[in-house]
Formats: structure tokens, C-alpha cells, sequence
């Protein structure tokens, strides 16, 4: 099998494991009246050692990826008239697109919220509500993003170059990382919530990477090494307990993440002419 499919199977298969030991974990691994983790759990310790062998896994896939690459946006991810690619990107901006939509929903109903918390502790309820208005919007014209990036490298037009839409999705993912830090800082069980975050940290840093081919600054490893993290992490975190707009999302960057990942080690496994070194 080659690369460009190994990576990402291993990160689906190692995802959907990791999915059902986090079920596991949830439902057996608590205290169910105090909500505290159970010392010992196995399940628990087989999720971080399966964690930890996914990683080893995947940074051994791409230890040497890319060395002497120096093409940019439009070499490493060219997908010309190649239907998954576009099919799989289309499936990421849709799915982002409807969190985005899910967000925005949301908004009123959170202000009311925070309009009565105000009541009792002070201060102004919309401060609470701009990081995730700010990541609502921010949803909708990366999954616009995400389109653009597939219909370039789909239809070969060679507009990668400093694009834009390469930094919107990363943008997303920061406002992401802020609005799950508001949301889980008050709660002392990491083990609630660390899933979660590993796979927006893993998102940041893999839209980073992947954002650097259209600026000079290509990593083909660390691009092919955290998009995959970021998929493995997300599958895990399905099994918490999200809101449907964030199950979307994680959904929606899986399928951004694998749609990239695939063409970016297929092109780096095969030289295209004159725009690659050494030929």
C-alpha cells in the first residue's frame, strides 16, 4: 500500500479504536456521582497507550517526507480531475459550512444565558458571546475557503500562492482553540476535556503547515504529520460530549485534513516534471 494511503488509514483505523476506548472510557472510567476519573481504569491507560502508538506510527510514516521538495502550493497539492479529492474537500467545506450555520443559531439562545448570569455576577453578557460569533463567521467563509482550495488544485489553475484561503482555515482553528479554552478553564478534570483539545491543537498546527507550502515555508512531515494527528484526534473526540455544531466541525476538518494529506504525499511520491527538484 502505498504512502499516501497509509498514513491516512492509519489514522482512520487508529481514530475509529481510539472512538470506541473513549466510549468506553466515558461510560466506565467516572465516578457516577462526583464525575472523578477511577485510578487504574484499563481503558483509560489503553486509550493513552494507543494514542501514544498512533503517534509513533504516523511519525515514522513521515520521517523524510518531502526531503528537497522546494515546489510550493500548487505542486504539492494538485489533484487535477481527481473526483475524491474534490469530493472529499466539498464533504469538509459543506460540513463547516454547517457548523457555522449551527453557531449563529445558537447565539441568541446563549445571550439570554448570559444576560441572566449577569444579573447575579455583573459585567456585560455580549463580551462572553464575541469568540464564538467571531468562530461562527469564521466557519462560513472557511468552508468558502476550503471550496476555493479544492476547485484550484481539482481544475490545475494555479492560484496557490499567497492565497488567502489558505490562512482561513487556520484563523478558524485559532478562534476554535480560544473558544474551547473559555469553555473547559473552569473545569479541573483534565480528562474531560483533553481529547478535545489535543485535536484543535493538532488542527492549528496542521492547517499552519499546510498554509506554509503557499508562502515559501513547505514542510511536507510536519504538514502530512499533524494533519494526521489532527484526523486521529478528531474520530477520538466524536465520542465526547459536543454540541452538534462542534461534531460537525471536527467532522469537517477530518475530511479537509484526509482530502490534503492523500495529495500531498501522492504528488511528493511522484515527481511532476520540470516543478519538482531533480528532474
Amino acid at each position: 500500500m502505498r504512502k499516501e494511503l497509509i498514513l491516512p488509514v492509519t489514522a482512520t483505523v487508529g481514530g475509529a479504536a481510539g472512538f470506541f476506548l473513549r466510549r468506553t472510557e466515558l461510560a466506565t472510567a467516572f465516578e457516577p456521582g462526583t464525575g472523578l476519573p477511577i485510578d487504574g481504569t484499563p481503558v483509560t491507560w489503553a486509550l493513552i497507550a494507543l494514542s501514544a502508538a498512533v503517534a509513533v506510527a504516523v511519525l515514522l510514516l513521515c520521517l523524510g517526507t518531502g526531503k528537497g521538495f522546494r515546489g510550493g502550493y500548487d505542486e504539492a497539492f494538485q489533484a487535477r480531475n481527481a473526483v475524491p479529492y474534490m469530493a472529499g474537500m466539498t464533504v469538509g467545506a459543506l460540513l463547516t459550512a454547517a457548523a457555522g450555520v449551527l453557531m449563529l443559531l445558537q447565539l441568541p439562545g446563549l445571550y439570554a444565558e448570559a444576560s441572566l448570569a449577569s444579573l447575579e455576577t455583573g459585567g456585560f453578557p455580549m463580551f462572553n458571546l464575541v469568540p464564538m460569533a467571531l468562530l461562527s463567521v469564521l466557519c462560513l467563509v472557511s468552508a468558502w475557503s476550503v471550496l476555493m482550495l479544492g476547485r484550484n488544485n481539482y481544475r490545475g489553475q494555479g492560484r496557490g500562492k499567497y492565497s488567502a484561503h489558505l490562512l482561513l482555515p487556520a484563523y478558524t482553528c485559532c478562534m476554535w482553540l480560544i473558544v474551547s479554552y473559555q469553555e473547559h478553564s473552569g473545569d479541573p478534570i483534565i480528562l474531560d476535556y483533553v481529547y478535545q483539545l489535543f485535536a484543535v491543537i493538532a488542527a492549528v498546527l496542521g492547517c499552519y503547515f499546510l498554509s506554509g507550502f503557499g508562502f515559501g515555508r513547505g514542510r511536507p512531515a510536519a504538514a502530512a504529520a499533524f494533519s494526521a494527528e489532527a484526523m486521529y484526534f478528531a474520530l477520538v473526540t466524536l465520542a465526547d460530549t459536543h454540541e452538534p455544531a462542534f461534531l460537525l466541525l471536527y467532522a469537517g476538518y477530518f475530511f479537509y485534513f484526509a482530502a490534503s494529506t492523500v495529495a500531498l504525499l501522492f504528488n511528493l511520491g511522484r515527481p511532476l516534471g520540470p516543478r519538482m527538484p531533480g528532474t
